[in-house]
This record gives C-alpha cells, sequence and structure tokens, in this order.
C-alpha cells in the first residue's frame, strides 16, 4: 500500500516551533506531524497506543500526545528519557510546581530545584515535574535557557488526556525494561528510529545532569540500567533483537520502524525484513519497505513495516 501522504526535508525534519516537541530535539528526530500522519495512513482509527523503544527526545511521545493515545516509551540515555518522560506526561500543573521555585539556569540551581520539589506534590507530581527540570536544565547547558513561562504556554496549548502510559530508562534489546513497561498486548502501533550508525550523534549531557536524571528514575522505579553496548550492535541486530523483545509482550501491533542507509551506505531494511521474519515465526505478516525520499546526507528515508500477530 503507498503512504498517500507527502514528504520533503521540511516535512521529515521536527519544526522548531512544535509547542512541547520544541523544548529538546535530537539530530535525528522526527517531524511530530508527520509521524502523526504516518500512523493515520498505515494504522489508521484502530490504534489505541504508541510504543516506541528507542524514544529519544521524545518527538513520538509528543504524536502520541497530539493524538490522544497512551505513550509507552524506552530510551537508554537518562538524560533523554527525562526528556521523553516530560513530554508525554507533563501538565499545566507540573509547570505550576516548577514557577513557584527559582529559575534554572544552569546544573546548580538545578540542583536546588529538585531538593525543593518532594514537598511540593505526590511523588508521581515530582517525577515529572522533575523531569521538566531536566529538560531546562539542559537547554540551559547549552546556552539556549527556556523559561517556565515558555513551558506553561505550551503545556496549556497541548492539554494532554489523562495520563497514562509509562517510560523507563533500559535497554530495548533486553528483557528487564520489557517487563516493566507492561505496553498494551494488542492494537498499539510500535514507531521507532533505532540508531542508524555509530556516526550518528550522541548526546553529550554534562556528567552531573546525567546522574540527576538517573537518580529521578531510580526514585520513579522507572531506571533498568544498560545490558548491551547497542551503538557496536548496529541496525539490523540492534533492532531485531528489540522485535523479539517487544513479540514476547505484544500479541498484535503494526510495526512501522524508520531506516536510512548505515554510515558506509549500507540499506538494511530486507535485512531486517528478512531477519524478523525468522526470529518471530508465523508472526510477521503484510512486510513491505516504504521508501519516502532522501533529506539527510544518508540516503533515503525508508519505513520498513509489518503486521505483529
Amino acid at each position: 500500500m503507498p503512504l498517500s501522504l507527502p514528504l520533503d526535508a521540511e516535512r521529515y525534519h521536527p519544526d522548531p516551533q512544535e509547542p512541547v516537541d520544541r523544548w529538546f530535539q535530537t539530530a535525528s528526530a522526527s517531524n511530530v506531524r508527520t509521524t502523526m500522519e504516518v500512523v493515520s495512513d498505515i494504522v489508521g482509527p484502530s490504534c489505541s497506543a504508541v510504543v516506541d523503544p528507542f524514544a529519544g527526545g521524545g518527538s513520538s511521545a509528543t504524536a502520541a500526545r497530539l493524538m490522544n493515545l497512551p505513550f509507552f516509551g524506552i530510551e537508554i540515555d537518562p538524560v533523554l528519557a527525562c526528556v521523553s518522560l516530560a513530554k508525554s506526561r507533563a501538565t499545566v500543573g507540573h509547570a505550576r510546581m516548577l514557577r513557584r521555585l527559582p529559575p534554572i539556569r544552569d546544573l546548580k540551581s538545578l540542583l536546588s530545584v529538585l531538593a525543593m520539589l518532594p514537598v511540593c506534590g505526590s511523588a508521581d507530581e515530582v517525577t515529572v515535574a522533575s523531569c521538566l527540570a531536566i529538560v531546562l536544565a539542559l537547554r540551559a547547558s547549552r546556552g539556549t535557557p527556556l523559561g517556565y513561562e515558555e513551558v506553561a504556554g505550551d503545556l496549556a496549548r497541548h492539554r494532554p488526556p489523562a495520563a497514562t502510559g509509562r517510560l523507563v530508562c533500559a535497554d530495548a534489546t533486553a528483557p528487564a525494561g520489557w517487563r516493566a513497561l507492561q505496553v498494551p498486548k494488542e492494537g498499539a502501533v510500535l514507531y521507532t528510529s533505532p540508531q542508524f550508525g555509530r556516526r550518528s550523534p550522541l548526546l553529550g549531557a554534562p556528567p552531573q545532569l546525567t546522574a540527576s536524571a538517573r537518580d529521578i528514575l531510580a526514585a520513579a522505579h522507572a531506571d533498568y540500567g544498560r545490558e548491551t553496548t547497542l551503538e557496536e550492535a548496529g541496525f539490523t541486530a540492534t533492532t531485531v533483537a528489540t522485535l523479539r523483545q517487544s513479540a514476547m509482550m505484544m500479541q498484535r501491533a503494526t510495526v512501522v520502524i524508520e531506516h536510512e542507509p548505515d554510515d558506509d551506505g549500507h540499506d538494511a531494511t530486507e535485512e531486517v525484513l528478512e531477519q524478523a521474519a525468522a526470529a518471530l515465526p508465523g508472526r510477521v505478516y503484510d512486510a513491505r519497505v516504504i521508501t519516502c525520499g532522501q533529506f539527510t546526507w544518508r540516503g533515503p528515508l525508508s519505513l520498513i513495516v509489518f503486521d505483529l500477530r
């Protein structure tokens, strides 16, 4: 089935003006609105949740928010895990919690705010507000500070439904994070973008910020550590290992995997489909590759799509 929506470079890259998503966007992030249209085009109105085992900076979390769908994410980097959690779960109420505290201008002020937050609300409210604080500290560390009022304004425009879904900091190729995530057994779309190659940019957050993010996630029982070196496994091996874990938890789902050629120009789309079918015998249906166009130096963006049954 051909993808009906048009794709071009502008619609492939993230929109720096998109409320909530603009808080922080990784270099490899997708455009939120295009993600929504792909889900609508391929899955349709039957989609009940969005699952992203490589959640990154939260573009899929924001898309799920705009589609009024619960989001379930795994992210191995604790700072990005906090960013995705904030994009998925934050409300105006969480921004108001922060507005009562000193502004976050650097890592020192972040630590002060994190120390004050526990008396400001319930444990869950403190977790989400703390993740918002991590977002603001990350922006400040890069010389692009974001104020409480801007965050509150974005959240007023994108009010989510009742907070649902979950995000954990874990290795997507290992079982621990998947067991904790408790994804829906049926009806979800697994929409993700594993790292294309070793030249994909890493976050490089300050160590103190990473430590604070890990502390927040550990306190929320959302940190399941790192079990393998994902960047050394290669796109195909990492993707198939992740699919194997997801298939243990999900009975029926639509899978959409973004792919661009590796650093050496190798296209792994057919490899992924072949190995996924071998790893999940009798469970891969209606498999296809949709080529969308070339928007980066790597080569054409493709969507690897199949139904998991």
